[in-house]
């Protein structure tokens, strides 16, 4: 039986191997950037999260036990790493989205100024989750992982990933009616 291929070249980092680790990079910085984004709605901080979680892979990966994949250890320290910097921001009061990135504008005004009205508006009710909800409801939606991959990713039972999203849901579509009526 053959190796997972993300098993065979984690365990070459574990070795100290740079070209492994710059593939690994390769391989999982676009997904992973764009999850981070999604937590801390700022382009400049999700950047140096990225590069802070890859420093933590390359310093702890002789902790990587296998217990889960790999891809599911490196997220769960993006996770962590994103936590603890919304708890910074939060302690010198800065608004968890201060930045809305700006969109593409197409050649319909009208259809461009109700597509960043409803995406600033989704953005926005992010703010209003948990961290953990916010967490599960941007794996889920924006990243389309199955809840037992957010599960073992925030180190809690699938059930608990479930009533997470289910909360979180329930706050960004109160979020939207008060915004909307």
């Amino acid at each position: 039986m053959t190796k997972n291929p993300d098993i065979v070249l984690f365990e070459k980092v574990q070795s100290r191997d740079s070209r492994a680790f710059d593939q690994l990079m390769r391989e999982y910085s676009p997904e992973l950037y764009s999850f981070i984004l999604r937590i801390v709605s700022n382009a400049e901080d999700a950047q140096d999260i990225l590069q802070d979680t890859f420093v933590r892979v390359w310093e702890k990966s002789h902790q990587f036990k296998g217990k889960s994949s790999v891809k599911t250890w490196i997220f769960r320290i993006a996770i962590n790493l994103s936590y603890t910097h919304l708890k910074k921001r939060k302690r010198w009061g800065l608004s968890i989205l201060d930045e809305v990135r700006a969109l593409i504008s197409g050649s319909d005004p009208v259809r461009d100024t109700e597509h960043k009205f409803n995406t600033d508006l989704l953005e926005n009710s992010l703010a209003y989750l948990t961290p953990r909800q916010q967490a599960v409801v941007v794996a889920r939606i924006y990243q389309d992982l199955p809840f037992a991959q957010i599960s073992a990713a925030l180190g809690c039972s699938e059930n608990a990933a479930k009533v997470h999203f289910h909360e979180g849901k329930k706050r960004i579509e109160s979020y939207i009616k008060k915004q909307v009526s």
